[in-house]
């Protein structure tokens, strides 16, 4: 299969800046957006976006049918990633206004930053520093502790270390980014980060 890259459109996410950072990386490679879960078969890697409530979100995936297609997709072996919102999707539950379950790819939990606690601005806007693993081939050539650019004011929690990929210290340690197999999530925006936001789009465009 060519290297064609689904972003997938459910009426939550900031799809267009996505795009434009692919095309801006590899104006050469043909980036979709994909509002039929069945197409999702005729592409290489796939891209989750997501801004907004984890429950609103939810329920756009479940009643379009997204659900079954991304969770058939990742375990055919394809490249996924999940960004933001999208990122916290793949986890198993979240605690945002309720319980709600997510799609349950990479075990973990979505929690809220206690800002009381914490003492700190909820959410978690701007520039912060993320301590990486840089053997994993989303980071490559990214320097351990380049700074990325998030909007958030809940995190991820992972059921199992083994799938936390990096690290952002915000009041508390949460997983920026995550991992298992094929799949990946991140929950600052890559396509916001500039240079090493940049980098990372171009690594995961060359995943094989």
């Amino acid at each position: 299969m060519k290297n064609n890259i689904a972003i997938i459109d459910y009426g939550v996410g900031n799809i267009k800046s996505i795009y434009n950072a692919i095309k801006f990386c590899d104006n050469t490679i043909e980036v979709e957006l994909v509002s039929i879960p069945e197409e999702l078969k005729n592409y290489s890697k796939i891209i989750l976006p997501g801004v907004g409530a984890f429950h609103d979100a939810m329920e756009k995936i479940n009643s379009t049918g997204f659900n079954e297609a991304i969770i058939a997709e990742s375990k055919s072996g394809k490249y996924l990633l999940g960004i933001c919102l999208g990122m916290q999707l793949l986890g198993t539950c979240s605690f945002e206004f309720g319980k709600f379950s997510g799609l349950n790819i990479i075990p973990g939990e979505v929690h809220p930053f206690d800002s009381e606690k914490l003492k700190l601005k909820v959410p978690h806007v701007g520039w912060n520093s993320v301590t990486h693993n840089s053997e994993n081939k989303l980071f490559t050539k990214i320097q351990d502790q380049s700074d990325f650019y998030f909007v958030h004011s809940f995190y991820f929690k992972c059921s199992d270390q083994q799938f936390s990929l990096a690290i952002t210290e915000y009041g508390v340690d949460f997983s920026s980014a995550v991992k298992k197999d094929n799949v990946y999530g991140v929950q600052f925006h890559p396509e916001k980060s500039q240079l090493s936001g940049l980098q990372m789009i171009k690594n995961f465009l060359l995943m094989s």
